[in-house]
């Protein structure tokens, strides 16, 4: 159980690892948007869970932001990983409602109160994300169907790229769908992800043996098991950045490694053989498609990583 006192309407948490340029950014962007709302403004907090970064994040934030009464800082001695700061953050909240943020994103106008006014208008809803959009304006994928032998097969055999076809079938990724409204998805990403305070109180925070990569997936299980709903606003939008703290290589690796942690936590220990024998199939499937007939090595190269430690 997190325990969480009420005192303020929104609290936002932002992990930083080695990403000064891009937190500042997060923040100023923040910032920005709690001044130009009067609900916002002097009922927010924005804390900083630094992982030990060897730049000068600290000192920047501090630098840059030391008139600000808005901004707690957390320091760490040590990178505990995503999911163990952000409930270190969340320890820390006093918001009604808890915003995690990624350091690589900037709040596009009006966010966080359609975000907030969600929750308001919506007395089930514990979970809600911003739609996610690149640099260029285009969409990202968000969240997706909660892993089941179907849903891992449709996105690891790239059964969802089949056109009209594959948005009809449940994948744990979905890539790019556009909603008109507030949609109910199973699980959304902690790029940009507000939760109910009772949510947190309920089931707990992040998954702390989960370090970076399916905690987002996993919490969510978690809420809906409570019969909480989790939703994307189409209305609120976010651009993120992406791979800014860790490389896109980890992000793959870390992304298969938590479809096996999630099995052995939640799921009937039988289909552990067939989940492994799924991930070997699309990572080769990844291998085949993306270092030989694209001639994309890099590309290839986490999957290749991924077999290699399966097969140890």
């Amino acid at each position: 159980m997190v325990s969480i006192n009420c005192l303020m309407l929104l609290s936002i948490i932002t992990v930083s690892y080695n990403t000064k340029k891009f937190t500042l950014q997060t923040i100023a962007s923040v910032l920005a948007e709690i001044k130009n709302s009067n609900r916002l403004r002097n009922n927010t907090e924005i804390i900083i869970v630094d992982n030990n970064s060897e730049d000068d994040t600290l000192q920047s934030i501090k630098a840059e932001f030391s008139h600000s009464s808005y901004i707690k800082i957390l320091k760490n001695t040590e990178n505990v990983g995503f999911a163990l700061a952000n409930n270190q953050g969340i320890e820390n909240a006093s918001g009604q409602y808890i915003l995690l943020l990624n350091s690589d994103t900037i709040v596009q106008i009006g966010a966080l109160e359609k975000l907030v006014t969600a929750f308001e208008q919506r007395e089930h809803l514990g979970v809600v994300a911003t739609t996610l959009v690149n640099p260029d304006g285009s969409l990202q994928r968000q969240g997706g169907n909660f892993p089941t032998l179907v849903s891992l097969t449709t996105h690891m055999l790239f059964l969802d790229d089949i056109p009209v076809i594959g948005k009809l079938l449940p994948s744990t990724q979905h890539t790019g769908k556009t909603h008109r409204e507030i949609t109910q998805v199973d699980w959304v990403g902690g790029t940009a992800m507000m939760v109910r305070r009772e949510v947190f109180s309920e089931v707990g925070g992040l998954d702390k043996n989960i370090f970076m990569y399916g905690e987002d997936m996993e919490f969510c299980m978690r809420a809906k098991d409570h019969h909480w709903e989790v939703a994307i606003d189409p209305e609120a939008k976010i651009t993120h950045f992406g791979s800014a703290s860790s490389s896109s290589a980890n992000a793959v690796v870390g992304e298969l490694n938590a479809y096996l942690y999630i099995w052995s936590k939640h799921k009937p220990f039988w289909q552990m053989p067939i989940v492994r024998s799924i991930l070997k199939t699309g990572a080769v499937l990844r291998i085949v498609t993306f270092g030989f007939i694209f001639r994309q090595k890099e590309k290839a190269r986490p999957y290749r990583s991924f077999l290699h430690h399966m097969v140890k």
